[in-house]
């Protein structure tokens, strides 16, 4: 993250590392889907470009292909809404749920 693109102005608050990525995923809050794409991902969450209306807070769960080839079905929150995407913290970090 570079000064101009958040609040933490270049200082990381995240506790794990992130990987840039770009994989296709679905997105489902409150029992409606939602098509977006991983732009990032660590162990402990991931950031997703997509449009709709959310809120931080709002428990998701999320549909995707690891880096390995393994399907990935995780629970989280959105902790992070920014007009690109939403950041979400998994609740089981490192597990499928």
């Amino acid at each position: 993250m570079n000064n101009s693109e958040g609040p933490s102005h270049g200082r990381e608050r995240r506790q794990d590392i992130r990987h840039s990525c770009s994989k296709f995923t679905e997105i489902f809050v409150q029992g409606r889907g939602y098509l977006g794409c991983i732009k990032n991902e660590s162990i402990g969450g991931i950031f997703i470009e997509t449009n709709g209306s959310f809120s931080v807070g709002q428990q998701v769960s999320v549909v995707y292909t690891s880096a390995v080839g393994l399907d990935q079905n995780k629970t989280g929150k959105i902790v992070v809404i920014n007009p690109k995407g939403v950041g979400v913290k998994f609740h089981w970090p490192g597990y499928n749920r």
